[in-house]
């Protein structure tokens, strides 16, 4: 039995020098559409053609060996060309013997795509490639982007990249069934998709005021002829029904729908403006070589935090350690009295896969506890069945939702975020921008998604840099 299509009738054309982005919700099926362009997915209808081009490929998620060193992961023997390639995405610090599973998300990212580089490429499809990157490197792939020769498809929900970077929009509209194709890039593309959805809802007003008056006529005529035996009235009658079929009924406008989005309610925990939260005192932490050095700083009642810094700067490893799950090899991290941590992991490790997402939802300590689990978790898109869905079997999309299901509905005083925005659709994104700007409590935030922390407006940054933070 086939199940409901992921999309259809999709049809576009990349020609040279085009730069398009692929926007639309979690589960749109904007990555498997990638998938099929370079085989990794079949469809079940249609064409995928390209002529003559050599594509590099940057998949959402980075799979790697679990003995992957740098060089065996880029796959070339050629060390100058490696090391030189490496220099220009950023890691020209970083051994060609490095283990991959002990780099950064942002070093993996950028390791990935100095592979795709290697490769040569006349045609970039780039699958949300911002995730996990820093700024500079967020700005050294606009520039790559700005200079590549050849075409360029990029699906991502960083809306200050698709700005900046691309000249046409394409729209994976599920809530509607449509394929949507815009001028411009992220600005451009919300201002003419709100005029276009209000030209269709005018549209559609006019035809069912029409149709109604359609239908009112022919009712009434029909009850006069059933009275009053008129051929004429039979003609008119008939006349109008065709009418009706071939003006109304067979190409009737349909009323467009929004899409659906996550209805979180207001985040809880406040805490009193002088209340210590976090106090980490010349904390240092090594591994081959010292990350943190001297590492000293404060947080104090509603504080909203950034943390800054360069991939590899040691920001989830001091992040990791305030939540307890790293210990300092010198100095103190201490928390204030009866401080509750809500904790979001950039690699979504506090999950656990072998759970449901119900099951997972309801062992979270410190949750509220006056709401049905079903609806909290109804209200971040898990209807019916999806609660019963394993959370190995959830899209990294679903995974972003389940965690800031869980965080929203406890009682937190100290939120603990790890690029909270990752793989996480752009209508999500405003809608947990909304509820983080509204937050009574503490924050400590690591996010290079430069739209989200204008958004949410941080108080306080912390930039790490060479093992110490230095505040402004």
């Amino acid at each position: 039995m086939l199940g409901e299509p992921l999309f259809e009738k999709v049809s576009f054309v990349v020609q040279k020098g085009d730069r398009i982005g692929i926007v639309g919700p979690n589960g749109a099926g904007k990555s498997t559409l990638l998938k099929a362009i370079v085989g990794e997915a079949e469809t079940d209808d249609g064409q995928i053609k390209v002529e003559q081009e050599r594509i590099g490929y940057l998949p959402q998620k980075i799979a790697y060996k679990p003995d992957d060193t740098v060089r065996s992961f880029v796959g070339s023997p050629n060390s100058e060309l490696v090391e030189d390639c490496l220099k220009k995405v950023g890691l020209s610090k970083v051994s060609l013997d490095f283990s991959v599973s002990r780099l950064s998300g942002g070093q993996k990212t950028k390791l990935a795509l100095a592979r795709v580089l290697l490769s040569k490429p006349t045609m970039l499809l780039l699958d949300e490639p911002t995730n996990h990157l820093d700024v500079e490197a967020v700005e050294w792939l606009e520039n790559l982007i700005e200079e590549f020769k050849g075409g360029v498809l990029i699906i991502s929900h960083d809306r200050r990249l698709l700005d900046n970077s691309v000249n046409k929009i394409l729209e994976m509209d599920s809530a509607n069934g449509m394929f949507n194709e815009f001028v411009g890039g992220y600005t451009e593309y919300v201002t003419e998709k709100e005029k276009r959805t209000e030209r269709q809802e005018e549209a559609y007003k006019r035809q069912q005021k029409e149709k109604k008056r359609m239908e009112a006529w022919l009712t009434l005529k029909r009850q006069e002829a059933s009275v009053y035996a008129d051929p004429s009235k039979g003609k008119l009658i008939r006349a109008m029904e065709k009418r009706l079929e071939r003006d109304i009924y067979s190409q009737e406008i349909v009323r467009p729908s929004a899409a659906k989005r996550i209805r979180p309610r207001e985040l809880g925990g406040e805490v009193a403006s002088a209340k210590l939260i976090c106090r980490a005192s010349h904390v240092r932490k090594c591994y081959e070589k010292s990350v943190l050095w001297d590492t000293s700083f404060e947080i104090r009642g509603q504080d909203h935090v950034l943390l800054t810094g360069p991939n590899g700067s040691g920001k989830t490893t001091l992040l990791k350690m305030i939540v307890g799950l790293l210990s300092a090899d010198q100095g103190e991290v201490k928390i204030g009295d009866n401080i509750s941590i809500g904790y979001f992991a950039q690699e979504h490790e506090s999950l656990d896969e072998r759970k449901t997402v119900l099951e997972e939802y309801v062992s979270t300590p410190n949750l509220a506890t006056d709401l049905d689990p079903r609806r909290i978790l109804g209200s971040f898109m898990f209807s019916g069945q999806a609660v019963y869905k394993k959370v190995s079997d959830l899209s990294l999309g679903e995974r972003v939702r389940l965690i800031f299901a869980k965080l929203i509905n406890q009682r937190n005083e100290f939120l603990v975020l790890d690029e909270p925005t990752n793989h996480l659709d752009i209508q999500s994104r405003e809608v947990i921008e909304a509820a983080l700007l509204e937050y009574k409590g503490a924050i400590l935030a690591v996010s290079h998604d430069r739209y989200f922390v204008d958004k949410v407006g941080f108080n306080r940054v912390f930039r790490l840099r060479d093992g110490i933070i230095k505040e402004g």
